[in-house]
């Protein structure tokens, strides 16, 4: 299968569907990101010839920059309100998906990038000087409750305190010493190395796989934002405060002055 759309291209490699992202300006997740990865996670669960899932970078230096300055930083509240819910049906539907889903991560990968990261089962970096970061606390958002628990599970909760409330970078050497991620590899080999790994996982037999992941996600509280209105409304209460709106916009204008 072969796929020229220009934000997300897409490959099948023996069983494995590779969906590249390919975005101007550094993958930075919009609507249209949002619903064309929406639409192909589901495309993936439904096509039975598809046993895993990798996402990679065609963006050089960058994964994910995160959420789109130009876009989603210019949104009122219910605008935002209705892409947040977007997202969050994204990121629960990596998390339940019945396949092994993976990360190639070429690049920076921050923000709302790293959000999608961590929903990921395998997350491969680049060697290099490039940065895993939850640095939300920096312009005056939260990272919210759910993605705070994938990150505690992740890197245990003294380490994910560290990272959000000081919202500093991760080196890929450091991430890979506290299981952030599954390995580091030079450049070349970031998808290789991120395919590997999700064929090992697509090899079990996948119903048990699926069911052991969908329990693992229940039994950690994963699966429970698009459940729990008040902490969508938590997390845009404070994107929407004064402190965070002066700071996006500070943010807005250095990016794209």
């Amino acid at each position: 299968m072969s796929d020229s759309s220009p934000i997300v291209r897409t490959r099948d490699r023996d069983g494995i569907r590779i969906l590249s992202l390919s975005k101007p300006s550094a993958n930075a997740l919009n609507a249209e990101l949002v619903e064309t990865l929406i639409a192909h996670v589901a495309e993936s669960e439904r096509d039975e010839r598809v046993g895993g899932l990798l996402f990679e970078s065609l963006t050089p230096g960058f994964f994910s920059a995160g959420f789109d300055v130009r876009e989603v930083f210019a949104y009122e509240r219910d605008a935002m309100s209705a892409f947040f819910k977007r997202f969050v049906k994204l990121y629960e539907a990596l998390l339940r998906l019945p396949k092994p889903v993976g990360g190639a991560l070429s690049g920076h990968t921050v923000a709302g990038g790293a959000f999608l990261a961590l929903c990921f089962d395998v997350r491969v970096m680049a060697e290099g000087d490039y940065a895993f970061a939850v640095n939300e606390v920096k312009f005056g958002a939260i990272v919210p409750s759910a993605v705070t628990k994938l990150l505690i599970d992740a890197v245990g909760a003294r380490v994910a305190m560290q990272m959000v409330l000081s919202g500093d970078a991760v080196a890929p050497r450091r991430a890979l010493e506290i299981g952030l991620i599954d390995a580091v590899a030079p450049l070349a080999e970031v998808t290789p190395v991120a395919l590997e790994l999700v064929t090992k996982l697509a090899s079990k037999p996948r119903g048990a796989f699926g069911l052991a992941k969908r329990k693992l996600h229940e039994d950690l509280g994963h699966l429970t934002t698009s459940a729990q209105p008040a902490a969508i409304e938590e997390f845009l209460d404070q994107w929407f405060s004064p402190e965070c709106a002066q700071l996006r916009r500070r943010l807005a204008e250095r990016i794209l002055n």
